[in-house]
This record gives structure tokens, sequence and C-alpha cells, in this order.
């Protein structure tokens, strides 16, 4: 059961365990959105047993998040890529896919630069070889470009299950009035407490 932690501010901020999601229940940090969520929770605490969907928690205060400039490894290549070839669109598994320095370190290429590392499948990296895209008649699908986004940009790509449940979350939250829907929030999490028992060591 993934467990997705928002900010105050309904900022995606982390997906945290269950353990985690104990705790902050019991300290009266984090209260859900949703009071069909929060019952079942309750009932599942009580249950000592969880099920396979995302639950969405939000922090009762708010918190700074620095943006975080993010290095261009291959981990986070291949999620900015979406394990996709930039040469032919191909998708695969990581061990199918390498990363291709688009102007070779060679001939001048950065060697670590988010511009000049896109991925590239074992088929097109050997094509291109020590050449530019163009001399072999490759073609760029997009520009390479630094990852900027916020955090929650590559939290949504690892955990494409959260980004569902945090887009039905934001359509069912956003059109309701603020006053109502904030004082439930801010009282929800206390019908859990009873509920967590043995599960709070």
């Amino acid at each position: 059961m993934p467990v997705l932690l928002l900010n105050a501010s309904l900022q995606p901020l982390n997906v945290i365990s269950r353990r985690r999601l104990v705790v902050l229940l019991t300290k009266e940090r984090v209260a859900f959105l949703d009071d069909a969520v929060q019952a079942m929770v309750v009932e599942e605490l009580a249950q000592r047993r969880f099920s396979d969907g995302v639950i969405v928690v939000r922090l009762l205060r708010n918190i700074v998040v620095p943006r975080r400039m993010l290095r261009p490894n291959r981990r986070n290549l291949l999620l900015r890529d979406e394990h996709c070839c930039q040469y032919c669109g191909i998708h695969a598994a990581p061990p199918e896919l390498t990363i291709d320095h688009v102007i070779p370190v060679s001939r001048g290429g950065n060697p670590s630069s988010w511009e000049n590392q896109v991925v590239a499948c074992k088929r097109c990296n050997s094509r291109k070889a020590n050449h530019l895209p163009a001399e072999v008649h490759l073609r760029l699908r997009r520009p390479p470009r630094p990852v900027v986004q916020e955090y929650a940009h590559l939290l949504f790509l690892r955990y494409p299950e959260v980004r569902s449940a945090y887009e039905d979350l934001l359509s069912s939250v956003l059109p309701e009035s603020g006053v109502g829907r904030a004082d439930r929030v801010g009282h929800a999490s206390r019908g859990v407490l009873s509920a967590l028992g043995g599960l709070q060591s």
C-alpha cells in the first residue's frame, strides 16, 4: 500500500512507509482528505492489515521544501526520458538501455551534463557510435533538458499509481469550499488513534 504524503498546501512530498504513517497519525501531524479512506484505514489498522490501494494523507502544518537540483546520473536520466530511446522511441527495460552522449566526449562533448546525455537503446547507440546524430541520420525526439521541476515530477515517474491517485484527489477536493473540508481534515486523524494499538511501536 503506497502512502502519499502531501504538504498542507497539497504539494506532494514523498511516498512513506506504513510504519511512518502510523507514527505521523499517532503524533497527530497528518490527516486524511477523504472520510471514506479514513474509515477504511481505521478498519485495516484494527485488523493489522493493509490493502494494495494508494493512501493519501497531508500534513496539518505546511513545511518549506527547497527545490532540488538533481544530478544527471543514469537513474535520473532514465526517469527523465521515461525509459524511452530518444532516437527511435522504443521503450525498454533499464538493462536494454544505454546512456549516449549526443556530442561524443572525444569530439568535445560535455561528459556529465543534462543537455548532452540521452537514453538510447543498444541498437541506436551502436549505430551512432562516435558520430553526431545527423551524421548517421538520427534525430532526437526532443531536446534534452535539465530536470528542474519540483521533486513531485520524479516521484510520479517512480510511482505512476500514486500520480493517478493524486490527480483523482485534486479533482474531488479543489472544487469544494475550503472551510468545511479544512475543519474535517484538521480532526480526521484523531479517529484513527484508537485503532493503532500495538502498531505504534
